[in-house]
């Protein structure tokens, strides 16, 4: 069975659902009895370690047609994992979320399935009454840049074409994507389907999302904030009755606290008072601050023009790694979330996962360059362990294990970590971030061991188009991890053949910024050239979670330098050595290195 045509979309809740009427607002909702009670009856189950074994997305609430298209789609997935079960019943709830579990479990997945299930809103004039209503947008789904905002629309459209539906506007009417800059001329390859759902802020590429309002509304926060300052009217969010944001904590940083000794700490606070951060601008117009109880000067002006909610959206926040400052945050100096009011599901360490949370199917390598050039295995790697026939089969059992052992664990937070660099690094932060000879150990690495695709992240202060064109020069299938733009990164979002070597295999080369989220099956490798970035653990545990999915086995390979001289700004020699900084780290997470065949 097809999704439904754009005609019937919000009729395909009247078969089970009860219609309930807003008659000051001209809101028409569907919304049913039954699922809210089999919901709380699943919320319990699993918040007591009972849920059932036997536990399907229909039992879930996930719409038979819906189902139908995931199964003819993604026929591998037949059963939720343990988050999914957790998440989709909450999610098709009301009560807001705040969601953390490990990388490779399944969340953006089963959000787009629940979300999908929600029930549909619809506004009307009360003069010319409900047979007159129109489609509203009924989620906000905001994410922190355009690749990921594209998977979710590419997952959404595969299931379309195998459940039938390739009609116009069949994917815009359900879900539109809305991001800085028009649809490339790289993607007129791509389906109609995908074009038309593809819109950017401009008057000229906002016509579908004004003509089609699609169930879902997936957008980066720059864009969004775009369309609210010079056409609010497009985006009729009265309707809207759910947000969600992924990889919050990419969008946004914890507020310093008040008092802070440190002055860089009190310079944040100032700094972040003068020039929020977007996805907070956008946050403050769909939610009164339950701080200051007082509405923005945007929010009030759309609520006027009753442009915005009416009715305050369920909120979700999800991502893999969140802090404990911010955390709290979200209930104090943010205000958008009450205390007592939200369902937390925020994941602990356990006997089936190590303390960093990665699956143990990834084997973890650092290549250490030194300033003769060679490269070398870091100090104290461990020899790797051959590998044997039954792996494969010995990690799908251990998969299914890991998920029933989890079962029965607890959510509780979690503790801040340090960031890896220091105020000395601020020097080395001016020389460039790579030599040639980190990209050769690249280069040799991809060759001897990637039998189809790897990833390679860089820092954000590097050329990507420079590291491209380096690889390129070394023989390497370099190309950027950019999934509208590029029809290499495109072809690896649903395939599935990583046993099957290459002749020519393929190295996608992005940021951390665009890579968060993103799912290759058959990623078999990630490369991440220097330090992490930033909060090290976070960086890290991204980076490594792109690989070891759904128990499948991967490698990480972090090439760094070994120790070196430079002299700084001010005259001074700094000694650095990124080798014993990563050492260090790894030891934090409880991850053993391991040394990688073909390097002493």
């Amino acid at each position: 069975m097809s999704f439904p045509s754009p005609p019937t979309v919000a009729l395909l809740y009247r078969s089970w659902a009860r219609q309930s009427v807003c008659r000051k607002h001209g809101l028409l909702r569907y919304m049913s009895r039954s699922l809210d009670a089999h919901n709380k009856e699943l919320l319990h189950a699993n918040s007591t370690g009972k849920a059932p074994r036997d536990v399907t997305f229909e039992s879930l609430g996930v719409g038979t047609p819906i189902v139908t298209a995931l199964r003819a789609a993604f026929p591998d997935v037949q059963q939720p994992t343990t988050m999914q079960r957790k998440m989709i019943s909450a999610v098709m709830g009301t009560q807001d979320i705040l969601l953390q579990d490990f990388t490779g479990t399944g969340k953006s997945f089963g959000l787009l399935l629940a979300l999908l299930s929600k029930p549909r809103i619809s506004r009307y004039d009360p003069k010319k009454g409900k047979d007159h209503a129109i489609k509203g947008i009924t989620t906000l789904l905001i994410v922190p840049h355009r690749d990921l905002a594209y998977q979710f629309l590419h997952w959404l459209h595969h299931m379309l074409t195998s459940a039938g539906d390739t009609g116009p506007y069949s994917l815009a009417s359900i879900a539109q994507v809305l991001v800085r800059g028009s649809p490339p001329k790289n993607l007129t390859n791509s389906s109609p389907r995908i074009l038309e759902a593809i819109v950017n802020p401009s008057s000229s590429g906002i016509s579908v999302l004004r003509d089609y309002p699609p169930h879902i509304l997936i957008a980066t926060p720059t864009a969004l904030m775009d369309v609210l300052r010079k056409e609010p009217e497009v985006l009729q969010l009265s309707t809207l009755s759910t947000v969600v944001v992924d990889e919050v904590d990419w969008l946004l940083q914890a507020i310093p606290q008040k008092g802070s000794k440190y002055g860089t700490e009190k310079k944040a606070r100032v700094n972040q008072k003068r020039h929020p951060e977007v996805l907070k601008i956008v946050l403050d117009v769909l939610y009164t601050s339950t701080k200051t109880n007082t509405p923005t000067v945007l929010r009030k002006s759309l609520l006027k023009m009753k442009l915005a909610p009416i009715h305050r959206p369920q909120l979700i926040m999800l991502s893999a790694t969140m802090r404990n400052r911010l955390r709290t945050a979200f209930f104090g100096a943010y205000g958008w979330f009450k205390r007592g009011k939200v369902l937390k599901l925020i994941k602990a360490s356990s006997g089936s996962r190590p303390a960093h949370g990665l699956n143990r199917t990834i084997t973890h390598h650092v290549l250490v360059m030194s300033q003769d050039g060679s490269v070398k295995n870091i100090a104290g790697a461990r020899k790797a362990r051959p590998p044997t026939p039954s792996d494969s089969s010995e990690h799908a059992s251990s998969c299914r294990e890991h998920d029933e052992e989890e079962e029965e664990e607890e959510f509780i937070f979690d503790e801040d970590d340090e960031i890896l660099l220091d105020e000395a690094d601020t020097n080395m932060l001016q020389a460039p971030v790579f030599s040639l000879g980190m990209l050769e150990a690249v280069a040799s690495a991809f060759a001897l061991d990637v039998p189809n695709i790897a990833l390679l992240v860089v820092p954000a202060t590097t050329s990507v188009g420079r590291v491209i064109f380096e690889l390129n020069q070394l023989g390497v299938n370099a190309h950027g991890l950019d999934l509208v733009d590029n029809e290499a990164g495109r072809v690896h979002l649903l395939s599935k053949n990583k046993d099957i070597p290459d002749e020519n295999p393929t190295l996608l080369v992005s940021t951390l910024a665009t890579t968060r989220g993103i799912d290759f099956p058959a990623l078999t490798h990630v490369f991440l050239l220097g330090l992490p970035e930033g909060r090290a653990g976070d960086v890290y545990q991204h980076v490594a979670g792109r690989v070891g999915r759904f128990g499948r086995r991967g490698k990480v390979i972090t090439i760094v330098e070994g120790r070196r001289e430079n002299e700084g700004n001010n005259g001074k020699v700094c000694v650095k050595d990124d080798s014993k900084k990563m050492a260090i780290m790894l030891k934090k997470l409880g991850i053993g290195a391991t040394k990688l065949e073909h390097f002493d």
